[in-house]
């Protein structure tokens, strides 16, 4: 499986076993909000998003050219019913608390952060709430020449 891959497996294999606050669905593709019952709330899926690399050898040796890569990985949460803000606030520390406890990922990358909290404003979402949480994370990888 490809290194970015790895990483975003890595982060939903950690969601789906944390328990300090229950996650109703969490999944690797987008959710549709509307197909969802409501026991599937709150509801998260994670995707990557934007990346900058760099190279850390300046020449391909005989293992390859070593570059460290920036992702960004989107953490996509979704409550329903009442309280929403309070549901999306209390699952967010949850998020970030379970995602930083271990700032390897298990030893997946060298580096995990939480960058931003954006509040998704999707028109008229009652009776629903999300947000995106950005997280940054830094991993090395090796480009082969072959």
């Amino acid at each position: 499986m490809a290194r970015r891959e790895d990483i975003l497996v890595k982060v939903v294999e950690l969601l789906k076993a944390q328990r300090s606050v229950r996650l109703g669905k969490v999944q690797r593709d987008p959710i549709v909000i509307e197909e969802l019952a409501a026991t599937a709330f709150p509801a998260v899926y994670v995707e990557s998003t934007d990346e900058e690399i760099v190279d850390i050898t300046m020449t391909m040796g005989a293992t390859g050219l070593e570059r460290m890569g920036e992702l960004e990985i989107a953490v996509v949460l979704v409550v329903g019913g009442r309280e929403r803000d309070t549901q999306r606030n209390i699952a967010v520390e949850a998020i970030e608390n379970t995602l930083m406890a271990d700032r390897t990922l298990t030893n997946t990358v060298e580096d995990i952060r939480l960058s931003r909290v954006e509040t998704v404003t999707t028109g008229e979402s009652a009776p629903f709430a999300s947000c995106r949480m950005v997280f940054t994370t830094e991993y090395c990888y090796q480009l082969n020449n072959t």
